[in-house]
């Protein structure tokens, strides 16, 4: 699977935008990738069975539910993180070349 910063690269190539600037290039990579990430997270949590996103609802505020503990439950939870990861990246990708705001 493709990592998240060389697909945002990709799709600013394929945009056609040019950033001559190195910082100005990561610091816009950066904040592109964490806003796949954010969907990525957000489309896992919806796809999770209604009892699993009870439990996770209930684990959520424990200050031992690490980020780390969250992946491997919505991991471990039955839904198809590869899937919604590709689907999130192919919604992102058509926005994003269409110009639209995400």
């Amino acid at each position: 699977m493709q990592n998240i910063n060389d697909f945002i690269e990709s799709l600013i190539q394929e945009k056609g935008i040019s950033i001559d600037d190195e910082e100005a290039k990561k610091e816009v990579v950066a904040d592109m990738a964490a806003k796949l990430q954010e969907e990525i997270n957000r489309a896992s949590v919806e796809a999770l069975p209604e009892e699993k996103a009870k439990e996770l609802a209930e684990k959520i505020d424990d200050p031992n539910f690490t980020e780390d503990k969250i992946a491997e439950f919505i991991q471990n939870s039955g839904v198809d993180i590869a899937k919604i990861i590709e689907e999130t990246k192919n919604r992102f990708r058509e926005f994003y070349l269409k110009g639209e705001e995400k």
